[in-house]
């Protein structure tokens, strides 16, 4: 997409498969739906454990991507290497929208929970579905423009 190709990430030297875990942010996308429908915490909280595990580079220990793994085993989707540090900082931005989700949650704010979840649940979305990492648009326009300003870019 013309839009997206300016666009500044993030950047390490770290590579992993982003197919599969596009598939494992999908699983998170159905918990996050499974909460928005139901309305049980159950779902938002393992999202929160999820993205908790993910947001502190360990992956191999994630729910989601240890269920993508197994099922990636029957579907066999072909990898795709990509550089972890837009995920790293997109699973980071996740974590904090899940926990203010659960916080407002266990406050009795059912609806401004619900809202956080929506808007948790487009990011999901967008990325698992479009390939649209929503961490990278966030790090260009809020992150990169303060971090240019002090390399003096």
């Amino acid at each position: 997409m013309k839009t997206f190709d300016n666009i500044i990430c993030p950047i390490s030297n770290v590579r992993f498969d982003g197919n599969l875990d596009r598939l494992s942010v999908f699983f998170n996308a159905i918990l996050i739906a499974f909460y928005m429908i139901t309305g049980n915490p159950i779902f938002i909280g393992i999202v929160v454990i999820d993205y908790s595990i993910r947001a502190f580079d360990k992956q191999q220990f994630s729910p989601s991507k240890m269920v993508a793994t197994f099922l990636n085993r029957y579907i066999k989707i072909p990898p795709n290497l990509i550089d972890q540090a837009p995920k790293l900082f997109a699973s980071r931005i996740g974590l904090l929208n899940s926990g203010i989700a659960l916080i407002l949650y266990l406050l009795g704010l059912q609806l401004p929970s619900m809202i956080a979840s929506g808007v948790l649940l487009i990011f999901t979305i967008l990325d698992s579905v479009f390939n649209i990492c929503a961490g990278c648009l966030m790090y260009n326009y809020l992150v990169f423009p303060f971090y240019k300003k002090k390399l003096n870019i």
